[in-house]
């Protein structure tokens, strides 16, 4: 029986994958939860042969006789409670204890909860038999440094072999914090101070003339070569205790490092014997404990390099939290609306994966993209190893944040995910005289100076899963932000998208010009409201797009003129008034981020130009010329345009706003004049965010990166899936696992799914508590043909209204019964039919597939759901 029984199981599974049109993560037995009875229904259609052999296979099963096996509570391993002992408790909270080892500055955090370890670095490392020297020497490193040299060129230093094993780093334990202060780099102390070149008259003026004895003048003219010719002291190539030696001296003679500095410009002191020896740094980590969380911070105003060496990035405690090739669990990264990446999945062909928080800074030129990826939204990541877990949140430096991952086998024998932060941007640019042309590295002047910051939160058991994390994160988003929970309503919201005015190229006598040409007027928009209303929708949430200063592509917001081709002021007024009279909530859409019009107030590129966007074309994979997108606003000017917006907007007495782009970009500026970076840039988005909640009342943000959730009421564009990249193994709904309950969202448009149906969208939705989403005009399809936006062109109301409605009426009622509750459970019943919990009790089985299926003794349909927990 046990050998049929592993049979139909692998019958199931390979059927199932060939129904199925979705991957779903599988969180079930492995969990820890129970099986539920599961059978699939042979489909009425299936035909003789391999089909109806696969489904009668398929019918057979019953996995209702047995429970999931509970897994007994892992320990650490003898070598981790030895290594435990050769370090140093130095702070405690009730829930954690803090170690710290004296000699290689490791670190490990004790959950008093459960007694569990987590370590910053493998306890056995150094016998890896993977591992090469140099990758042992990083999974023994806490912190990971790349730096440029002039040529732009990227060097790497450890913070074992450059920091560590040169006896170069401090430990300071004050107030219940760890301070760990690394010096990289070929010299220890304050080497930077001695001139690789100076010129003879500085050198006995201000050096040999301020020393106070014979002694040290002869010792200090040894350390240099004089070029007669040249009239300068060039430095000799010295051992490391030498050089410190030599800047002693320099300091008792009052010489500083800014003097340095200045005679090695003034003399080219750039050889490669002194730049080698400028390459230093000085960066101070502070390990402390908050309750049951563990935190990191990097003081940016403290991080300390010769300008000669801009320090790239720094990839901080990569290896905390590691799991080795004998742990059972996964990796979770926050690509999409989440993703797994098995722990030991043998993927080593594919790419590590490396995602920026935020998406792409949009004034970094990109020359060529292949591929274009839905952002990552949420500063987070996690590990789960058997059944402890941990969650990272980026609290600090989140904009300029990467998340890494990778598995075991590529260069050592561990899985590890954690988060790199890049402190100086670079880019080349390429100079051309006639036939010559030469490349030119370009730096960021006046990077970040904030904390970078990491927090842990500890997870153990029945929590310790990507759903256990999602709600650590939810309740660390409540404690910061103070949300609260959406009010029950009568019905969940429809959102509807109306396009209203556009640009439209067209010729008299031969002279090209452009005018303004209505797609949903605003009296269009209230006939919609009204048939909407006649067919049952009661809760609408209209985002209007392209009602002012030009339409769809408007003119910058600063002063506000609705659109006279579609009625005007009055106009408007009308739509608004009527709006409120039927209990619609309108949310006119505005873009603060992205100018359509003109480069003044625009970011800069690090080249200096103003920073365009192109679409780039999709058989060459570069930029189009003839397809500008829009400029890039400078952060800088955002609040005045803000400012400018909400003077005028106010007299409108509209308490709505759609945000079309503060909610999914973040961008620096490279203006050397007025620089910002992309932190402080977020910075600025998030102080104007607050502002236009304050204005309006009521925020629809498109995108719904982190920083947005306290400011947001209604959340549409939000992922509902991965890229789906090689090293991932299955998509996960922790976006909205996270944030349910405390406010509405909506995916992409039901009619705008480029690869899914409407139904399966509605599906979707319904799994992930997501509402129903759709975009429309009014006027005939055939006024957006041969224009610009000939992707518009499928989306007349007429087309999609009835189907709307029919599917709004099916989804209604299950999400108004749950608008206002968390998710707290959800699972993988199989290969298309998943499960998701309430926290209310309610649950929604959803059948992906196109035959029927019985869960538990209830049939679903095909493509269809059913409730249980009721």
């Amino acid at each position: 029986m046990k050998n049929r029984k592993r049979i139909v199981m692998a019958a199931l599974c390979v059927s199932l994958a060939a129904v199925s049109p979705v991957r779903h993560f599988a969180h079930g037995q492995s969990e820890g939860s129970g099986a539920p009875k599961l059978s699939i229904a042979p489909s009425p259609a299936a035909a003789n042969g391999k089909a109806a052999a696969r489904e009668a296979a398929i019918a057979s099963i019953d996995t209702a006789s047995g429970q999931a096996a509970v897994t007994p509570r892992t320990s650490n391993t003898p070598e981790e409670l030895a290594a435990l002992t050769r370090m140093e408790q130095v702070s405690e909270t009730d829930s954690l204890a803090l170690f710290i080892n004296r000699e290689t500055a490791a670190i490990a955090v004790k959950d008093k909860r459960d007694g569990y370890i987590w370590f910053s670095n493998p306890v056995d490392a150094g016998s890896d038999k993977l591992a090469s020297p140099l990758y042992r020497s990083e999974m023994s490193s806490q912190l990971l440094l790349n730096y440029y040299n002039d040529k732009g060129q990227v060097y790497r230093f450890n913070s074992f072999d450059d920091s560590v094993q040169k006896k170069q780093f401090a430990i300071n334990v004050k107030d219940g914090a760890v301070n760990v202060t690394y010096q990289f780099g070929k010299a220890a102390g304050n080497t930077d101070i001695i001139p690789a070149v100076i010129g003879k008259q500085r050198f006995e003026d201000a050096i040999l003339a301020k020393l106070k004895d014979d002694d040290a003048r002869k010792q200090v003219t040894y350390k240099y070569r004089y070029n007669e010719e040249k009239q300068v002291y060039t430095v000799r190539n010295l051992q490391d205790n030498v050089k410190q030696e030599l800047a002693d001296y320099l300091t008792s003679a009052g010489y500083t490092a800014k003097d340095a500095a200045k005679d090695n410009k003034e003399n080219g002191g750039s050889s490669e014997e002194a730049a080698e020896a400028e390459a230093q740094f000085t960066i101070p980590v502070e390990y402390a404990l908050d309750g049951d969380q563990f935190v990191v911070t990097i003081h940016g105003k403290d991080v300390k390099y010769n300008e000669a060496f801009p320090l790239a990035s720094v990839q901080v405690l990569k290896h905390f939290g590691a799991a080795d090739d004998k742990k059972d669990g996964y990796i979770f990264v926050p690509d999409g609306s989440g993703a797994l990446i098995r722990l030991n999945n043998k993927k080593l062909t594919a790419e590590p994966y490396r995602m920026p928080v935020y998406g792409e800074d949009g004034t970094f030129d990109v020359k060529e993209r292949v591929l274009t990826s839905t952002p990552v939204r949420l500063p987070v990541f996690g590990m789960k190893q058997n059944d402890h877990a941990v969650l990272g949140i980026i609290e600090g430096g989140d904009a300029l944040a990467s998340i890494l991952a990778d598995i075991s086998g590529r260069h050592d024998a561990y899985n590890s995910v954690n988060a790199e932060f890049q402190f100086v941007a670079q880019d080349v640019y390429t100079l051309t005289s006639g036939t010559k042309s030469s490349s030119v590295p370009m730096f960021q002047k006046h990077p970040y100076q904030g904390d970078i910051k990491l927090r842990y939160a500890f997870l153990s058991g029945d929590d310790a899963d990507y759903v256990g994390m999602a709600g650590a994160y939810r309740e660390y988003l409540i404690a910061k932000y103070d949300l609260k929970k959406l009010t029950s309503a009568e019905n969940a919201p429809f959102i509807l998208e109306l396009e209203g005015a556009f640009k439209r190229q067209k010729s008299f006598l031969g002279i090209p010009y452009k005018t303004t040409e209505p797609l949903t007027t605003f009296e269009d928009a209230a006939r919609i409201i009204a048939m909407l209303k006649e067919r049952g929708v009661d809760d609408l949430a209209l985002r209007y797009v392209g009602w002012f200063n030009g339409g769809i592509r408007h003119g910058s917001p600063k002063s506000i003129k609705p659109e006279s081709a579609l009625g005007g002021k009055s106009g408007l007024n009308k739509l608004a008034n009527y709006a409120e009279e039927n209990g619609v909530r309108l949310y006119p859409d505005t873009a603060f981020l992205e100018k359509y019009k003109g480069s003044q107030d625009s970011a800069d590129f690090l080249d200096r130009r103003n920073a365009a966007i192109y679409k780039y074309d999709p058989v060459m994979f570069v930029k189009d010329s003839a397809s500008f997108s829009h400029y890039v606003l400078s952060a800088n000017k955002l609040p005045g345009t803000v400012g400018g917006f909400l003077s005028d907007y106010g007299k409108l007495g509209i308490h709505g706003l759609s945000l079309r782009d503060m909610g999914s970009e973040v961008n620096s500026d490279f203006n050397p004049s007025s620089p910002v970076s992309r932190q402080d840039a977020l910075g600025t988005i998030v102080a104007e965010a607050g502002k236009l909640k304050q204005g309006t009342e009521s925020l629809m943000v498109s995108g719904g990166n982190a920083y947005m959730v306290p400011y947001a009421d209604i959340i549409v564009g939000a992922p509902t899936s991965s890229n789906r990249k090689n090293i991932t193994d299955e998509d996960v709904m922790f976006y909205q696992i996270a944030l349910h309950g405390y406010v509405d969202l909506a995916g992409a448009p039901f009619n705008r799914e480029d690869t899914t149906s409407p139904r399966a969208s509605m599906l979707k939705a319904l799994e992930t508590g997501s509402n129903l989403y759709y975009v429309w005009y009014y006027k005939d399809s055939s006024a957006v043909k041969d224009t610009a936006y000939n992707d518009l062109y499928a989306l007349h109301y007429a087309d999609w209204i009835d189907e709307a409605t029919a599917l709004y009426q099916e989804m209604n009622p299950v999400l108004k019964q749950v608008r206002n509750e968390t998710i707290v459970g959800h699972r993988n019943l199989a290969d298309g039919v998943v499960e998701t919990t309430f926290e209310n009790g309610l649950s929604i089985l959803i059948n992906y597939n196109t035959t029927a299926v019985q869960v538990n003794g209830m049939s679903i349909g095909a493509e269809s759901f059913r409730l249980g927990g009721e």
